[in-house]
This record gives structure tokens, C-alpha cells and sequence, in this order.
């Protein structure tokens, strides 16, 4: 008698062990003789399965939630709607908080500079937990994710722990290597690219919209009691991350080993104790809030992947956005150089127009509190700019020599803005 087969889906799935777990627990049951889980689907096999309720029963007895309408012989797809409606929710949330802080609340970064204290390196550390969490804390909760409450706070723990090992040893090579030059634009948005189709490829298997043989690590299935979520944590260190790059210049400005590793060591401290709660936090729940975590989580690396990737190749020179076709500042025209002045904004520069062949002069005023660690230098490569800005009035004079439309960010790519150059006097004041 051949065997028979059911499928199950199964919510809340987002690490190995909960495979493991979902595996035991429904090997367990009466009549099944063989279990495997991919992309959030059991497959039971046996000569005599037990019923749809059993099988729910097992699954929400081992912690995780399933509907038991849909448990039948038919594989099951992935939600693409579900996807949907979680990814507008995230965007209208982000959209939400934009409205009532009037800023990036995600993309908080104080300046971090040389008159930093080390303690206040701690507390700066603590003020981008909230970034930390957008940022990585789909990637910390898929690795040290675990359903056992005496396990679920050994992986976060691991995993924190290679993060903080992480940035006091890259604290310790960018402080020793002090003078060297930093990296050029096109080799930070290569490893930016890299970086952001690596988690594409995570996230899109953590969703179940692929099935690729990627190394075992990059799936985030790391096995229990194996080092994984440690190993994942250093490799946390080397993600194009915005707090991360501040405080990777603080160490190469130290140009000291022992003061650059110390500096990186008690940031990293300060970002620790929100990632491990919200980690230990989500693997000690059961049920629907695990559930919710498990949906949640994929869908916000997806998101973080897609805007890596777009910094990535702003960075390269292509920009895939295309024009707002919002207003742009036109410069005042005196004494043969074209001026264009602008107040600095926390999260934006000033789209401008400047007319070709003719000397431009970019002012930018910057108050001290608009001042961030992201949006305090100006980079446009194509016309030859990258200027540090500083409170008060920062100076920018180039000539440019072609027409078209030219992209000017900030040095981590995550501001953007335009320069459009013409031909054509008369769109120029006059004083």
C-alpha cells in the first residue's frame, strides 16, 4: 500500500529549530511515518493518517498555529497577499510615524564625532536601538529564534555576543589602519549591493517565494545547539549599516588599535540590551504572537533589502527612482557664479537647478540640531563634490561642464537628491 500524504500549513515558522520542533511533533502522532517542512508547509506521509484535527493539534501543542481548513493533499503556495498587506502596513506605519515626528524616526543617527566621551559612545549606542531593531532585528530574530524557554535566551545571547566581539575587532583594524584612504564610492556601493542581494535571497526563502540551494548560513537555518546565531553575529559587523559606518569613522579618526576596538566594544554594548529583549521577547511567545513575528519579520527584511539595493546602486551612479518632478531651486546669477542657498532639513537636501558652464556656488546652512550622523556630508561623485558639513554656513563651489540630471546624497546613500544642469540663461534670476 503506497503511502498517503497531507499538507499542513503552519505559521510562525522563522529558524531551524522551529522545523526541528514542528517536525518532532508531528512525527509523533499516530500513523505518521515520515515529516519534512519547507517554506512553511508540513508534509505529512503515512499509511493511515490521522485527521486534520489531529494534525492541528500537534502543531499548536508544539507552540505554532494552523488552519485547519486548509490542511489537505493540495500543496500549499505562498501568500502573496498576505505579503502585500503586511508590506503596506509596515510602509503606512513608517509613513504614520514620518507625519507626527516630522522625520525618519528609523533613521536616528546622532553625529558622532571626535568630542565624544566614551560613555556617551555607550548612550549613543542605546539612542539607535530603534534603528538597530528596523534594521537587523529581522536578521537577529531569524537567528537566534528557538521555542524552548530555557534555549530562547542562549541563542539571542550568542547572537548578541558575536555582534559585540564583531565591532570591537573591526574597531580595532579601522583605528590601527588611522591614515589610510577611506573607501571609494563604487567599491562601498558594490559591497552594499552584495550585501542587500544576499538578504533578498534570505528573505525571499524565509517567505517561501523560492526554492534555492543557498549555503546553509544564508538561510538562517543555523541547527540547534550548534554556533550559528554567534557566527551570524559576526557577520552582523560587516553589514552597510548607517550607525555602524559613524562609528567605524570615530575609530579610523582614533587611529589608535586599543582606542578604536574600545570605542566600537561600548557602542556595541549600548545596542545590546533592546535587541536581546525584543529577541528573547519574540522566542519566549507562542501562538498568535508568534505568528505575527514569524509573518512580520520576512516581510520587513524584504523591505530592508529593496533599500540597500537602492543605495547601493546610487552609490554605482544608477538611480532607479525615477524624477518626483517636484520643484527645484533655481540659482541667482551675479558677478559670473551662480548661487543656489539652502537650509539643511534632517532627512533632505534641495533639488537644484544650475545652468551649464558657468562657476556654481551650493550654500548650505546647517544648524547644529538638523545636523545627524547621516546627513552631515555631501557626496555627488559625477560632479566632483564631497564636503563635510559643519554648523553654520558650508560652502560647496564646482563648474559644471554637461547638461542632464545629476544625483547628490548623503555619504551613505540613504538621502537623496537632484542637480539638474541646462543650457538655458534665461530660466536664471538676475541680480
Amino acid at each position: 500500500m503506497s503511502a498517503e500524504r497531507l499538507y499542513a500549513p503552519v505559521d510562525g515558522i522563522y529558524c531551524d529549530h522551529c522545523v526541528e520542533t514542528i517536525t518532532r511533533a508531528l512525527a509523533s502522532v499516530d500513523g505518521v511515518t515520515r515529516v519534512s517542512v519547507r517554506q512553511n508547509t508540513a508534509c505529512i506521509e503515512g499509511e493511515h493518517l490521522p485527521s486534520p484535527a489531529a494534525i492541528a493539534a500537534a502543531i499548536r501543542g508544539a507552540g505554532y498555529e494552523t488552519d485547519e481548513a486548509r490542511i489537505g493533499r493540495r500543496p500549499i503556495g505562498a501568500r502573496y497577499h498576505e505579503i502585500l498587506i503586511i508590506a503596506a502596513g509596515l510602509l503606512a506605519l513608517a509613513a504614520l510615524l514620518r507625519r507626527v515626528f516630522g522625520r525618519n524616526v528609523f533613521n536616528m543617527i546622532p553625529t558622532v564625532d571626535s568630542s565624544l566621551s566614551y560613555g556617551m559612545l555607550f548612550v549613543t549606542g542605546l539612542m539607535t536601538s530603534v534603528h538597530c531593531i528596523s534594521m537587523c532585528g529581522a536578521i537577529g530574530l531569524a537567528a537566534s529564534g528557538e521555542t524552548n524557554a530555557v534555549r530562547s535566551l542562549r541563542r539571542p545571547l550568542l547572537y548578541n555576543a558575536g555582534r559585540v566581539i564583531s565591532y570591537t575587532a573591526i574597531g580595532g583594524i579601522v583605528g590601527l589602519a588611522g591614515g589610510v584612504l577611506r573607501v571609494s564610492p563604487a567599491a562601498q556601493g558594490a559591497i552594499i549591493l552584495a550585501a542587500s542581494v544576499l538578504m533578498l535571497l534570505m528573505a525571499l526563502q524565509l517567505l517561501g517565494l523560492v526554492r534555492l540551494r543557498l549555503p546553509r548560513l544564508l538561510t538562517l537555518k543555523t541547527g540547534v545547539g550548534r554556533a550559528g546565531p554567534f557566527v551570524i553575529g559576526l557577520l552582523n559587523g560587516l553589514m552597510p549599516c548607517g550607525p555602524l559606518q559613524a562609528m567605524q569613522l570615530y575609530a579610523l579618526s582614533t587611529g589608535s588599535a586599543l582606542s578604536g576596538a574600545l570605542a566600537m566594544m561600548l557602542f556595541a554594548l549600548g545596542t545590546v540590551p533592546l535587541m536581546l529583549a525584543s529577541g528573547a521577547v519574540i522566542d519566549l511567545s507562542r501562538g498568535r504572537v508568534r505568528t505575527l513575528a514569524a509573518r512580520v519579520m520576512p516581510v520587513m527584511m524584504l523591505l530592508l533589502a529593496i533599500s540597500m539595493m537602492n543605495r547601493g546602486l546610487l552609490a554605482l551612479g544608477v538611480d532607479v527612482i525615477p524624477d518626483r518632478g517636484g520643484d527645484y531651486l533655481s540659482a541667482t546669477l551675479e558677478d559670473g557664479v551662480q548661487t543656489a542657498s539652502f537650509t539643511l532639513a534632517y532627512d533632505a537636501y534641495a533639488d537644484l537647478l544650475l545652468q551649464k558652464g558657468v562657476p556654481a556656488r551650493i550654500v548650505i546652512h546647517a544648524d547644529e540640531s538638523m545636523l545627524t550622523g547621516c546627513n552631515n556630508e555631501v557626496v555627488c561623485p559625477e560632479l566632483g563634490f564631497d564636503v563635510p558639513l559643519r554648523p553654520g554656513d558650508n560652502v560647496i563651489d564646482f563648474t559644471p561642464q554637461e547638461e542632464g540630471e545629476f544625483v547628490y546624497t548623503c555619504w551613505m546613500n540613504m538621502i537623496k537628491n537632484r542637480i539638474r544642469v541646462v543650457d538655458d540663461p534665461d530660466r536664471f534670476k538676475r541680480n
